[in-house]
């Protein structure tokens, strides 16, 4: 009998990935399951989720055998953020419309960053 979904689709692997972030270094299943929030994954829930975001190329695991394997986020959260926005700019059938739309939608204090971040000169204009 399955058990009953707690969790949104999606939702333990961005959980798991958020707990891997935070930590320095690298993390076995059970020290995961450990500090993950909300509802305590089972065991082999967690080793799933895991699995799934190795295939994924999200996690790496480090370890030389099955009972010791630990593993560690491949990008940081910024790094996958940034991945992830070029990745979709890509997919845009009209890239210079898609920036605008972005760019449209920043908070003014995100917007003075972005135009800090590309021209120091005009920050202040």
């Amino acid at each position: 009998m399955r058990g009953i979904r707690t969790r949104a689709p999606g939702q333990l692997e961005a959980e798991v990935l958020r707990v891997l972030r935070e930590h320095a270094e690298a993390m076995n299943a059970k020290e995961i399951q450990e500090v993950v929030t909300g509802r305590t994954p089972a065991y082999t829930t967690l080793l799933t989720a895991l699995d799934r975001l190795h295939k994924k190329g999200q996690v790496e695991r480090v370890g030389e055998s099955p009972r010791k394997m630990r593993f560690r986020p491949v990008l940081s959260g910024e790094e996958h953020a940034s991945t992830t926005m070029l990745s979709a700019l890509d997919d845009a059938t009209d890239r210079h419309a898609a920036l605008l739309r972005f760019a449209g939608n920043l908070n003014p204090d995100d917007l003075a960053m972005l135009r800090r971040a590309i021209s120091p000169d005009t920050a202040t204009r």
